[in-house]
């Protein structure tokens, strides 16, 4: 059952883009293409089914944005209303229990010397890591000193998102009017190909573009796709056309990356731009289908609403299920025809962990944390 005002089709597009990074983190420890199976499927298919977590990252990012943008204008009614300081409690509420338990977790691991989970302290030490993380700049220390056991290498992305957060309703409150975000959008478009492609270019670790201003596009088209799909109201004809287009160029840069490489996309870091106007472009399809009546509720998709629903949980901890049957694999020296269990059985139990931290720790320590909040504002409020 899809509850009312809730957007099961934005579940499914997020559940695909967790997949996609469970699959390319399987892919890079157990290639698929060497099982049978693999060797079956071919290459460019397999560039699309274990070598996207990339564009899935990149699509969360757009989500993201989208998603904030709507909580915030259906909170505060517009952007420029905002209330800084109870949306920096939202955010700490909805991020911080989860990543605090899980610094406190991999630095029992590294201290431990569980293999897999030891920082090489040639690069960085624990601490540093720590801090890193707390302070959202661990995919800074990543580009300087080079790549963090796996669980700690995911939070690039997380440091990225939050120093966006970190400016937006400063952002919201000095531009005045909604409308004006357009310029936002439009000076981060042009800012973060640059980024992606130019900054930190003098480092040796190879994903220079895990920089902060590299996916301020991305988030910014986001937001900017929130206030138009609740501003405008577009006709039917539109409303289509919009969605059509929107999926033509995702699926142009997931499927057709020969062709996105000819054209000078991906060296001008065009790819990404690309990739984020049309999953902007489908999120404002999705919503108006949404409030129209329209969810994704079929069987097909369930599976990827359930991962959807609790993706930032799977993100956060799908390592370790990763780690454990990577090493369970490996251990039991199981030959490639059994790489299609272990992929089935890592999806299905990413799943089942990030909703059993959801269900029981980060779901209801968000809600408490939100419900003093706010009983706190009206004691003051009187």
């Amino acid at each position: 059952m899809v509850l009312k005002g809730h957007n099961s089709g934005i579940d499914t597009l997020r559940g695909l883009s967790i997949l996609s990074v469970i699959l390319l983190h399987l892919n890079l420890r157990v290639p698929f293409s060497q099982t049978y199976l693999g060797s079956l499927i071919p290459l460019p298919l397999n560039k699309i089914l274990f070598w996207s977590g990339y564009y899935g990252v990149c699509v969360f990012f757009v989500i993201s944005g989208f998603l904030i943008t709507t909580t915030t204008m259906r909170r505060w009614n517009s952007l420029p209303d905002i209330n800084a300081g109870g949306f920096y409690f939202m955010r700490f509420a909805r991020i911080m229990p989860l990543l605090i338990s899980l610094l406190l977790i991999l630095s029992v691991l590294h201290l431990a010397g569980l293999e897999g989970f030891v920082i090489n302290p040639q690069h960085t030490s624990l601490g540093r890591a720590v801090f890193a993380a707390l302070t959202f700049h661990i995919n800074l220390l990543e580009i300087k000193t080079g790549y963090l056991p796996g669980s700690w290498d995911i939070l690039w992305s997380l440091s990225i998102e939050e120093f966006f957060y970190l400016f937006f309703p400063l952002v919201c409150l000095l531009i005045r009017k909604e409308k004006y975000f357009v310029f936002v959008t439009l000076a981060c478009l042009i800012l973060s190909p640059f980024a992606r492609t130019i900054f930190y270019t003098g480092y040796s670790f190879p994903d220079t573009d895990h920089n902060h201003f590299a996916y301020l596009d991305a988030l910014s088209l986001g937001c900017l796709a929130a206030i138009i799909a609740r501003r405008v109201k577009l006709t039917g004809l539109l409303h289509t056309i919009l969605g059509v287009a929107g999926w033509g160029l995702i699926i142009l840069v997931f499927c057709f990356r020969g062709l996105v490489r000819e054209m000078g996309l991906a060296k001008a870091g065009l790819n990404v731009t690309v990739l984020i106007t049309g999953t902007a472009m489908v999120l404002i399809w999705m919503q108006r289908r949404s409030e129209s009546g329209q969810q994704v509720a079929g069987k097909l998709t369930a599976f990827f609403r359930f991962l959807g629903e609790n993706s930032y949980e799977i993100y956060l901890t799908h390592m370790f299920v990763v780690y454990i049957l990577v090493e369970a694999y490996n251990y039991l020296n199981l030959n490639g025809e059994w790489a299609w269990i272990l992929y089935l059985s890592a999806m299905l139990l990413s799943g089942i962990l990030g909703n059993f931290v959801a269900t029981y720790f980060s779901n209801p320590i968000n809600v408490r944390l939100r419900q003093w909040f706010e009983q706190r504002s009206l004691n003051h409020a009187a």
